[in-house]
């Protein structure tokens, strides 16, 4: 896993927001510098927001974001700083011993670390800490045996040392049980207006076929936020059984993020399909014919509470966690197919 391209998306619950939050910190040490990266990075992220930078060229760590900066005064900062340039010169002892025993002398070599937490939509907590080496999994934290899970045995070599200190084992646990969850809520509170507003997804829909005479149509959702989105497709208003194909879900560089859902049918038929897409409990309903270049509403509206009993019986496979609350609104939308 390589972890700084690929952030987990989860979402959270805070006060009244129903939704799971995350606190993560990447660190990325590299065996050579002058590939232009910087010989050391750690960057922090509440959810997919960047909130802290460090590296080696400036040596300072640095707020990402405003709501950080207005509330975390120059003594934070400063501490911090120090304890990065300390990370920094034991990233490049530790990825230089890992250079050794992999016997990689030569070549370009990467040492990362993700350390963080998450509070859940039903307030329980998780906390994890990983280590990889060039882009795979390296050595993995268990908190709760306090012991180190090792994925090869150079990795176990590591594991035997890191075992004799109890002490820091103990600590490991309780920064992701207790300080990493406080840090997070503080956050969270700090940065309000930005983490827990809601932006409703776009939803556009395309078709295309294939060399084969398959026709594929695609549902896309853009522009949204939080990320946790449940995409499905229905043929004649009845859930399908047939196999979907998913996107990931990916940040628009905006500050809000995409992905797309899509089916392969026989472009003969004459069944009507639907995407629906539900996201903070507003439900899009998204009707794409097989022949039509455009896209048209329902003529039936069908009550908010049916269509989230079809979710509820199973419509298909969810990237998400769905919410247990009733659907607020149901949206129909006429679009163009593109």
């Amino acid at each position: 896993m390589i972890f700084l391209l690929h952030l987990l998306m989860t979402s959270a619950m805070q006060g009244g927001d129903a939704r799971t939050h995350s606190l993560r910190y990447f660190r990325l040490g590299v065996s050579d510098s002058k590939q232009g990266i910087p010989e050391f990075i750690s960057v922090g992220y509440v959810d997919s927001h960047p909130i802290t930078s460090y590296d080696s060229n400036r040596r300072q760590k640095m707020p990402r974001a405003s709501w950080m900066e207005e509330n975390l005064g120059s003594d934070h900062w400063e501490k911090y700083t120090q304890l990065l340039r300390g990370w920094q010169q034991t990233f490049k002892e530790e990825l230089r011993t890992l250079q050794n025993h992999y016997n990689h002398t030569r070549g370009f070599h990467t040492y990362q670390r993700m350390v963080g937490c998450e509070l859940l939509e039903d307030g329980s907590t998780t906390g994890f800490l990983q280590y990889a080496y060039d882009g795979k999994d390296f050595i993995i934290f268990n908190k709760d045996s306090l012991s180190w899970i090792a994925v090869d045995n150079v990795a176990r070599l590591t594991k035997q040392v890191w075992e004799t200190n109890r002490n820091e084992l103990r600590y490991h646990k309780n920064w992701l049980e207790t300080e990493c969850i406080a840090w997070l809520k503080k956050f969270l509170d700090f940065g309000k207006d930005t983490l827990q507003r809601t932006e409703t997804p776009l939803v556009r829909g395309s078709r295309k076929m294939s060399s084969t005479g398959i026709t594929t149509l695609i549902c896309r959702a853009y522009g949204f936020y939080p990320p946790e989105i449940t995409m499905a497709w229905t043929k004649n208003g009845e859930p399908i059984a047939q196999e979907i194909e998913y996107g990931d879900i990916l940040p628009s560089g905006d500050g809000t993020y995409q992905t797309w859902v899509s089916i392969d049918i026989d472009p003969q038929s004459k069944d009507d399909y639907s995407c629906q897409v539900e996201h903070n409990d507003l439900l899009k309903v998204l009707q794409v014919p097989v022949e039509s270049k455009t896209i048209s509403p329902f003529v039936e509206i069908v009550s908010g509470l049916t269509i989230s009993v079809l979710f509820l019986i199973g419509l298909g496979i969810f990237l998400y966690r769905r919410k247990q609350s009733g659907l607020k609104e149901v949206s129909y939308v006429s679009t163009p197919v593109n």
